[in-house]
């Protein structure tokens, strides 16, 4: 199992968010800074892998707008149950229960995404990890800091947003084992929910929690820093791009020495 490993160390930067707001909590410039890298990373993975891998598998347009204007919907609405909870909740002073039950649907559905990349191909799952697995750490570390301004004890906080990043495993497996033998164009259709499930993160949680009124170049350098590491992955790395041999004929990108020791080290012997 090859994505297992991709996961597994998702799960792990989510719980290590948790763990890490028992011991630290960061201001709001370092905050602010890290969410404008992480929503960088997060729309980098959707404009240069999701998109061209959902276009290259040739779905009928209508079918993947209609993916993606349900997944905008659902968001919708997963927002609007947030917004009711976190009402009650300020109003009866109680734990953060309406972040905690946003986190764990957004980071399920996130790995309902990973499964779908990794059924589609693997170089998807694993741009998909990496970005989502950074922006699972970001949020427990949110969870876990909301939960310890309410006093909340460090148990709790550690299993609350433990279980939070276990939900990324149970999304990325009940993906991959529903999805599994689907067609090219059911895959496709989940991913542009996913994209748009994406899109609503980096708007709505990242970039929205993090607008100070001095901002300063430096939360926009990050967000072109992660944009830029995603960039570099996608173009250097080993049969990640839409279309690799195409991009080595024209005009594209040469085959650069990371390129041959990214393939040595991560193809399977014998691999073309």
């Amino acid at each position: 199992m090859p994505f297992l490993p991709y996961i597994a160390g998702a799960v792990a930067a989510g719980i290590a968010g948790g763990v890490l707001a028992t011991l630290w909590a960061p201001g709001r410039w370092v905050t602010s800074y890290i969410q404008h890298f992480a929503a960088g990373v997060v729309i980098a993975a959707v404009a240069l892998k999701v998109a061209p891998d959902i276009e290259h598998t040739g779905a009928p347009p209508l079918l993947v707008m209609g993916g993606f204007a349900l997944g905008g919907v659902v968001m919708i609405g997963v927002k609007w149950l947030t917004m009711k909870v976190e009402a009650r909740q300020r109003r009866t002073r109680g734990k953060p229960w309406g972040l905690t039950a946003a986190a764990a649907i957004d980071t399920a559905i996130d790995g309902v995404i990973i499964g779908t990349g990794f059924a589609l191909r693997e170089g998807v799952g694993v741009i998909l990890s990496l970005a989502l697995g950074l922006e699972l750490l970001f949020l427990t570390l949110s969870v876990g800091a909301s939960f310890r301004q309410e006093k909340g004890s460090r148990g709790i906080t550690i299993a609350v947003t433990s279980g939070i990043s276990l939900l990324l495993l149970a999304g990325a497996a009940g993906g991959m084992a529903l999805l599994r033998g689907a067609s090219e164009t059911t895959l496709a259709v989940v991913l542009s929910f996913g994209a748009a499930a994406l899109l609503y993160l980096v708007t709505e949680e990242l970039l929205i929690e993090t607008r100070l009124p001095e901002e300063t170049l430096i939360s926009t350098a990050m967000f072109f820093l992660g944009f830029l590491a995603i960039f570099a992955l996608v173009s250097l790395g080993p049969d990640w791009g839409p279309d690799p041999q195409k991009r080595k004929r024209v005009g594209g990108w040469r085959r650069t020495k990371i390129a041959v020791i990214s393939e040595a080290v991560l193809l399977p012997t014998g691999a073309s």
